[in-house]
This record gives C-alpha cells, sequence and structure tokens, in this order.
C-alpha cells in the first residue's frame, strides 16, 4: 500500500525542519519490544535511467538495547527515468520464542528524521510495506488491515509508521518505488518493532503518561479537496514547549478538513480538561478566515467520540473574542480549556483532535507563495479540572475574609493525589499572590467587590514549565465586601 498522501502533505513546504528536543518525560520502546532482525535488500532498476541502491544494508538490524541509537540506519534509494526503480529491506520479527506473530499485531518502523529523507520524495517515489508469512519475500505478501500505512509524529521529534497485519506474519518488507517517469528518492529506515503485550494500535510507547498530561504521538490528515494544504513540524505541538509550533498551511487551497490528533498513552483521569495554546496564522489573505467557525476541537475515546465537536468560540472569554484573534491576521497567542463530557458528566478521553475547515477557496483571495499559516499550535496537554471554590463577603470592621479551594480530582485512579493551588488577581497572567488551598485576604477596609482567581497543578508531576505540573484553569472568587449595620441607639430610662 503506497503512502502517496505522505508525499502530497509536504510538497509545497519549502522549510520543513523537525529536531530532536530534551522531553522530561522521556521516551523509549516497551521492554519487550522484539526489533526486526536483517534478512534481506536489493531491488531492480528501470530499463531506461534506472538506478537502486542499498545502503549500510544491516543498519536497521536489531539492537541488544531498549532504544536503537538513530546514528545507525539503512539507505533506500531510487531513480528512474522511465519505467520504475525499486530498492527494498526485509526484516524478520519472528523468534524462537515467537514463531509465528499474531495477525492485529502493530509493527513500528523508525524512519527519517531529515528533512531532506522527506523532500526527495517529491520525484515520485512512494513507500511501500509488506507483511510476509515468510522469512523470505516469496508467496503473497499479507494484506494490512484497512488504515494501512500510518505516519506518527512523537514528541521526541521523530518519525514512525505504522502497519498492522490482518492476519499472522514473520517479516516485513519495506519497499521504496519510484514513479514510472521521472521518479526520484531516498529515504532511512532506523529500525522495526512491535511490543509483545502492546495494548494499543497507535501508539509506539507502552507507559501511561496520563497524569502529566504531554501526548507522545500525532497524526495529521487532510480530507475534500484539500490537496495543497500541509503541516510545518508536525511534533512542534507535542514537543513539551510553549514556544514551538506546529504550521497548519496552505497555497490554494480549496473546500476541505485539516486535522490533527494528540494522543495520549492511556486514559485520562476522570474530569480532566484539556489545556491547548495557540494562535491564528499571520498570512494576509488567512486573516479573513474566521476561526470562530472554522475550528473545533474534539476528544475521543479510542475511536469513540467524546461528546461533541466544540467551536474554538466557544472556549474564549469575551475579552478574548473582542480581540483581533478573530477578525485580523492575528498571532497573538491564546491559551484555551475544554473539560469533555457526556452530557454533563465529565468523561474519560485518550486523544483529542483539532480540525481546521476552509470553506472559502482561498485562491480567490490572492493567496500566493509558500507556507500561508492558518493556524499555529503551540501546545496541546491534558490538566487538572479547575477547583472548587465558594463566594465570601466580609466586614470593612473586620476586614478579612477567608477562601478556599479544593480539587474534585483528590482521587486519581484509587490513589489520593497531591495538589498545590495557586491565588492570582487576574484570569490571566500575572504572578501567585498566595499559595495553598486556604488564602486569608486581609485589609478588605472599604465596601466593594473584589475578586481572586485560583488554580491547581499537580504536584511532584514535573514538566517543563513547572515544578507541579502545568495549571489547570482559573476559576474567578468573589469576595463581597460590606459595611457592618449600624446598632439602633438605646433609649435611656430617666
Amino acid at each position: 500500500m503506497f503512502l502517496k498522501v505522505f508525499m502530497r502533505r509536504i510538497f509545497y513546504l519549502s522549510v520543513f525542519f523537525i529536531v530532536s528536543v530534551v522531553n522530561l518525560e522521556a521516551l523509549s520502546q516497551p521492554s519487550d519490544a522484539v526489533y526486526g532482525t536483517y534478512i534481506g535488500s536489493g531491488g531492480d532498476n528501470a530499463l531506461v535511467g534506472g538506478d537502486h541502491k542499498v545502503t549500510n544494508a544491516t543498519g536497521a538490524a536489531n539492537s541488544s538495547t531498549n532504544v536503537k541509537p538513530n546514528s545507525n540506519s539503512t539507505t533506500l534509494y531510487v531513480k528512474s527515468t522511465t519505467g520504475v526503480s525499486t530498492a527494498y529491506l526485509q526484516l524478520g520479527l519472528a523468534t524462537s520464542s515467537d514463531p509465528v506473530i499474531p495477525g492485529g499485531t502493530t509493527v513500528y518502523i523508525k524512519t527519517t528524521t531529515s528533512a531532506l529523507g522527506l523532500l526527495n520524495l517529491i520525484g515520485g517515489a512512494a513507500i511501500k510495506v509488506e507483511p510476509y508469512l515468510n522469512t523470505t519475500a516469496t508467496g503473497s505478501a499479507i494484506a494490512l488491515n484497512p488504515a494501512g500505512i500510518k505516519t506518527y509524529y512523537t514528541a521526541d521529534g521523530n518519525i514512525y509508521m505504522a502497519v498492522t497485519p490482518a492476519s499472522a506474519f514473520k517479516s516485513i518488507k519495506i519497499s521504496l518505488v519510484s514513479a514510472a517517469v521521472a521518479g526520484l528518492g531516498t529515504i532511512d529506515v532506523f529500525y522495526a518493532f512491535y511490543g509483545r503485550n502492546a495494548l494499543n494500535n497507535t501508539n509506539p510507547f507502552p507507559f501511561n503518561i496520563a497524569d502529566c498530561g504531554l501526548p507522545n504521538v500525532s497524526e495529521v490528515n487532510t480530507s475534500g479537496a484539500v490537496t495543497l494544504s500541509s503541516f510545518v513540524n508536525p511534533s512542534y505541538a507535542i514537543d513539551n514547549s510553549i514556544s514551538t509550533a506546529t504550521a497548519f498551511t496552505t497555497t490554494l487551497a480549496l473546500l476541505g478538513k485539516m486535522t490533527q490528533t494528540y494522543y495520549f498513552n492511556g486514559p485520562s483521569n476522570l474530569g480532566d480538561a484539556v489545556r491547548i495554546m495557540f494562535s491564528k496564522g499571520t498570512a494576509a489573505a488567512l486573516g479573513n478566515v474566521d476561526i470562530a467557525s472554522n475550528l473545533t476541537i474534539q476528544a475521543f475515546n479510542g475511536n469513540t467520540e467524546v461528546g461533541t465537536a466544540t467551536p474554538f468560540s466557544s472556549l474564549l472569554t469575551l475579552n478574548l473574542l473582542s480581540s483581533d484573534l478573530l477578525g485580523g491576521a492575528g498571532g497573538t497567542v491564546i491559551t484555551a480549556y475544554l473539560t469533555p463530557k457526556n452530557g454533563n458528566s465529565p468523561a474519560v478521553f485518550d486523544r483529542v483532535v483539532v480540525s481546521f475547515t476552509l470553506a472559502t477557496n482561498l485562491s480567490l483571495d490572492g493567496l500566493t507563495g509558500l507556507n500561508g499559516n492558518g493556524l499555529n499550535v503551540y501546545d496541546v496537554r491534558r490538566v487538572p479540572s479547575a477547583p472548587a471554590s465558594s463566594d465570601a463577603t466580609a466586614c470593612t470592621n473586620i476586614g478579612t475574609a477567608a477562601l478556599n479551594a479544593l480539587t474534585s480530582q483528590a482521587n486519581i485512579n484509587g490513589v489520593l493525589t497531591a495538589f498545590t493551588y495557586k491565588w492570582y488577581t487576574a484570569l490571566t497572567g500575572g504572578s501567585a499572590v498566595a499559595t495553598g488551598s486556604t488564602y486569608s485576604v486581609n485589609n478588605l477596609s472599604s465596601a466593594g467587590q473584589r475578586s481572586y482567581y485560583v488554580d491547581t497543578q499537580k504536584t511532584n508531576c514535573v514538566t517543563a514549565n513547572f515544578t507541579n505540573g502545568d495549571p489547570s484553569s482559573r476559576i474567578k472568587v468573589n469576595i463581597s465586601v460590606v459595611n457592618p449595620p449600624v446598632s439602633p441607639p438605646v433609649a435611656l430610662a430617666p
């Protein structure tokens, strides 16, 4: 099965740059991972102007370490003028203890992290992965599940192809195939593996990072007539940095939809929220795109929708709705929160999908050139639900009010979890004026209303920006300061 849509998405990119970042929630393959061993390699040349090469054929062979280093790989190269050239690498996954791998087992293939390695596929080459029930490429190849080859971008900046054979197999053959006319391509293969006891088929990493909230895999797709659109740096929305972003881009986009799915390796805690940091693109013509109606976010638990797709506009406060975010060219980074629910009840989820619908033929708006960003997504993660707190009343003659905050998630998966609370004088930004589940406000000597805001963080859950995990949204707590009642005069008996 060919991965032509993979090449199409990057056709018009002038810059495609993916780097590995240090992630505090380190990624590693399953401890019981089985890596592919070298079986064979080779290929065929086109009759006219054809060439193929397999460089360092055993470079993608299995390693004794849990995670193979990225410094060792096999390179496949093809070239053709007329006709088709093919280069292939075959890796065996069967072992003496597992002589046959069951159908439905997902195999992950660590592929190039090089922009050049991807862009070289523009010449018309395509990738094909075929499972076999033999340890040689003989007999008929085994069909893949209907999803075919899926491409996952991981939080550490790497790229994995994932395939799930429909029936039992022993080996996989990875081929690079040129186009029939003027085809050219090259790609690196670092290793292939599967997890014996893997519990999902959408993630190459086995552990549950639900409590610290960062997705570790993302996937991008387009549908409809959006054929000249793409995604710049798909891993940047999950790289644990709030200064880098995945860009939803377009050149001559027609009607259609662009989506990015963010996968968590494990179910959320009941009541978790999604925090998303985003900005509108800065291309002039795309300033006419109304993200209030064109952008939605949807949670899923497996393939089951949680609630309904939520427009981004409903996540924003009135002051953000009145900003230039929705009407101008954008550029302002916005932080918004969504608590997935079924009806009115908080729900468990393991992934979220951001959809950018292009409802206008942007080519008619005069958009020219490359990399017209329609949307930038800086960070997506799960955070605790906002704590609960009650408004308070204070008298000016006493001048003190006691505020209290309490999370509804004190017990997570049956374990008592510690939380840190911080109090602010603004809905966003600023420094905390107090820390703790209680806050005693003093010097309330004049009548009126005071407003404070409180959020919560999971204690001892370290992320790149916070020592106690990323905070929930803030909730507003009001203090009504009133004058004491006037005492009636005392009548004295004569």
